[in-house]
C-alpha cells in the first residue's frame, strides 16, 4: 500500500475517533453546566444587580468553599472532610502524621468525659487533672453525648505541640468548681498493656482467677510497641501455666493497622486476618503465620461501643476463626481507609474514604448508611451483655479501686500452703460483682476450661443474650 494512502487512512481514523468522543465531551460539559450553571448565574446576577460594589473573587471563594463542603457532607461519611488551603497546610506540616495526647484515660458519661486515670509526668498531670474530673468541653465544643471515638480521637488527641482548651469540672471540690485550662499536647509514651491490679512493687497483676489459671490483660491502644508489650506479659503468663485469658478491648478506639495485624497473628497460626478493598483501589490482605503464635489457651475478648478500628479487626478475626468468644456489646463500626487528595488552584484538599476493612468472613466492619439501616456494622459479640448507666458507673468505681496499689500482699501469689486451694482476691471478686461483662467472660472461660467456680454466684441484673 502506498505511504500516501496509509497516511490518509490514519487521518480518517483520528477524525472518526474525535467525532466519536466529541459528543461525550459535550455531554459531560452540559452535565457540569446543568449542575453548576445556577451558581455561576447567581454570581452574575449579584454582580450586575446588587446595589453596592461586590468583591467577585470573594464571592467565588465563598461559593467554592461552601460547595465543596456541601458535596462532602452529602456523602454521609463522618470521616470525609474538606480541608481548605490553611487547614491543608497545617495538615502537611504535621510531624510524619504523629498524633499526641494529654495523658488521660476517659469514658463518656451524660455530663462529659470522666477521667479514669491520669499518667504521671504528662501534660494532664501537670495541669492538675485528676481521676473523677469531668471534661465538659474541648476547644469550645460540648462533649456530653459524643461517643468516645468522636471525642477522644477527633477532639482530645491531635498533633504534638498544639494546644487544646478544656473545661474541667471537679464535682467533689466546690471551691475549684468549673475551670478552663489550656494544655499543650505531647507524644505520650504509655503502658498500653495492663493487668487488673498492681502488687506492692507497682507491677501489674495479670492472674485473675488462680483456681482456674485465668488471666486478665487490658489493651488500651494499638501503638507501635503494643505487640512487644503484650509479648512480655504473655511470656510471663505462659511460663506460669495460664489456661485462659480475658483480653479487654473495651474503650480501645484503635491505633495502627500493623499493630492489630501482629496481635491477631499472635493468636492465630494461619488464615486471613483482614482484607482492605474499595471501588477504585487495589485489594490488599494480610494472613497469619505459624511462627510466634501463642499456645492455644482459652480466650475471651471484651468489646463495647467504643471498641473501634484496630480493636474490631482483632476481635472480628479471632471470632471468625473460632479462636475466641466475644463478650459485651456491638463495636463502634470504624473500618475505613482515608486518602487525602489535593485539589487544584490552591483550593486545599479533600479527605475521602477510599476503601473498607473486611473480616475473614467477608463482613465489612464500617458503619455505612446501609449497615446502619440493617444493623450489621462492627463486630457483634458471641454473648451480648448490656449495661445500664448505673452499672457503668459502678464498674468504673470498681476498676479505679482495683487500679490502686494494694496495701496487703497478693494472697494468691504469696501462699505457700499446698493444701490451701487458691482463691480469688477480694478485689477481683468485687470486680466480678460490679462488672457484668467481666463476670460473663470469666464464666465462659471457666466452662471452657471445665472446672468448678471458686467465687460463688452473683446477680448483676445485666442483659445477656447469646448469638445464634
Amino acid at each position: 500500500m502506498p505511504k500516501r494512502n496509509l497516511a490518509w487512512i490514519l487521518v480518517i481514523a483520528m477524525i472518526t475517533l474525535l467525532m466519536w468522543q466529541l459528543p461525550q465531551t459535550i455531554a459531560g460539559r452540559d452535565a457540569v453546566y446543568r449542575a453548576f450553571g445556577p451558581l455561576a448565574d447567581a454570581k452574575n446576577q449579584i454582580r450586575r444587580r446588587f446595589a453596592a460594589e461586590v468583591d467577585e473573587d470573594a464571592l467565588g471563594h465563598v461559593a467554592v468553599d461552601a460547595g465543596i463542603r456541601a458535596m462532602v457532607r452529602e456523602l454521609g461519611d463522618p470521616h470525609a472532610a474538606y480541608l481548605d488551603a490553611v487547614q491543608y497546610e497545617r495538615f502537611m506540616n504535621r510531624s510524619d502524621g504523629v498524633f499526641g495526647g494529654i495523658g488521660v484515660d476517659v469514658e463518656p458519661t451524660d455530663r462529659g468525659l470522666e477521667v479514669l486515670n491520669c499518667d504521671p509526668g504528662t501534660p494532664a498531670a501537670d495541669a492538675d487533672i485528676r481521676p473523677g474530673d469531668i471534661i465538659e468541653r474541648i476547644d469550645g465544643q460540648a462533649v456530653a453525648g459524643l461517643s468516645l471515638v468522636e471525642s477522644e480521637e477527633n477532639l482530645l488527641n491531635g498533633p504534638p505541640g498544639e494546644e487544646v482548651a478544656l473545661v474541667i469540672v471537679r464535682p467533689e471540690d466546690p471551691e475549684t468548681g468549673r475551670r478552663e485550662v489550656v494544655i499543650r499536647r505531647a507524644i505520650i509514651h504509655r503502658e498500653v498493656v495492663r493487668g487488673w491490679s498492681r502488687d506492692l512493687r507497682g507491677r501489674w497483676r495479670y492472674l485473675f482467677d488462680p483456681a482456674q489459671d485465668v488471666a486478665y490483660v487490658r489493651l488500651l491502644k494499638f501503638t507501635h510497641d503494643a505487640p512487644q508489650q503484650l509479648d512480655r506479659a504473655m511470656d510471663r503468663l505462659i511460663s506460669d501455666g495460664v489456661k485462659g485469658l480475658i483480653l479487654d478491648l473495651r474503650d480501645n478506639t484503635g491505633g495502627l493497622l500493623d499493630s492489630a495485624r501482629e496481635i491477631a497473628d499472635r493468636f492465630l497460626d494461619s488464615g486471613l486476618i483482614v482484607r482492605v478493598a474499595g471501588r477504585r483501589t487495589d485489594e490488599k490482605q494480610w494472613s497469619a503465620m505459624h511462627e510466634g503464635t501463642y499456645p492455644p489457651i482459652a480466650l475471651a475478648i471484651l468489646i463495647n461501643g467504643a471498641s473501634a478500628s484496630a480493636s474490631e479487626i482483632v476481635a472480628g478475626a479471632l471470632r471468625d476463626h473460632g479462636r475466641a468468644v466475644i463478650i459485651g456489646e456491638r463495636s463502634y463500626g470504624k473500618g475505613s481507609v482515608q486518602e487525602v487528595v489535593e485539589l487544584g488552584h490552591d483550593a486545599g484538599a479533600i479527605k475521602l474514604t477510599t476503601a473498607y476493612y473486611f473480616l475473614p468472613s467477608g463482613h465489612c466492619i464500617h458503619k455505612t448508611p446501609e449497615a446502619a439501616r440493617d444493623r450489621t456494622w462492627g463486630v457483634k459479640p458471641s454473648v451480648t451483655v448490656k449495661m445500664s448507666e448505673a452499672q457503668m458507673a459502678e464498674r468504673r468505681a470498681a476498676w479505679r479501686k482495683a487500679a490502686r496499689t494494694p496495701i496487703v500482699p497478693d494472697r494468691a501469689a504469696t501462699t505457700e500452703d499446698a493444701d490451701e486451694p487458691p482463691v480469688m482476691d477480694p478485689i477481683a471478686l468485687d470486680l466480678c460483682r460490679s462488672d457484668a461483662q467481666m463476670d460473663a467472660a470469666l464464666t465462659q472461660l471457666q466452662s471452657m476450661i471445665e472446672g468448678p467456680s471458686h467465687r460463688g454466684a452473683d446477680n448483676h441484673g445485666a442483659t445477656q443474650t447469646t448469638a445464634d
